[in-house]
């Protein structure tokens, strides 16, 4: 699922784990059949299949998060940071996070079944975004993969953070 490699960056796709999968569709069931069950058969029936396709269609999405970093730079989503833009990388700890998440200007990427975070920070002063906070199932990796794929050219900002000059 996850590579990381200099020659050929990092891939991860952050799906929905199989107990979300159970838990969803047990509540939708139970939901279905106590409001529906004694409305005839044929509504039964429909509603079931409507609440089996939302809670899919729900699902698929929000467990359809890619994260790649390649020559073009870190991509989370349909989002991508170029290499020119990308800033310090840390493993967010709780602290981090917690300072990230009370900020309104973090691009956030964050799924609840992925416990690790790493935080990218985003370089270019006219992004409205301070930085990037990005589930990962491997935080490490994806932080090391950002720092071993990141062009010759492209270095770190020598700037303080933005993040802890409060700006």
């Amino acid at each position: 699922m996850t590579s990381s490699t200099p020659a050929s960056g990092y891939s991860e796709r952050l799906s929905v784990p199989a107990a979300y999968w159970g838990i969803a569709l047990f509540f939708g069931g139970t939901f279905v059949t106590a409001v529906s069950f004694m409305l005839g058969e044929l509504i039964f029936v429909l509603s079931t299949l409507a609440t089996v396709g939302v809670i899919a269609w729900t699902l698929l999405a929000w467990g359809s998060l890619r994260i790649r970093v390649d020559a073009a730079g870190v991509r989370v989503g349909h989002s991508l940071l170029e290499w020119p833009y990308v800033g310090t990388v840390a493993v967010a700890d709780r602290a981090l996070r917690g300072r990230v998440l009370a900020r309104e200007d973090a691009f956030l990427a964050l799924r609840p079944y992925a416990a690790g975070t790493v935080l990218i920070g985003v370089s270019d002063q006219a992004d409205p975004h301070l930085c990037w906070l990005v589930s990962t199932r491997n935080p490490d990796a994806l932080a090391q993969a950002i720092e071993d794929n990141r062009p010759s050219g492209v270095a770190e900002p020598p700037q303080a953070s933005r993040l802890d000059s409060g700006g």
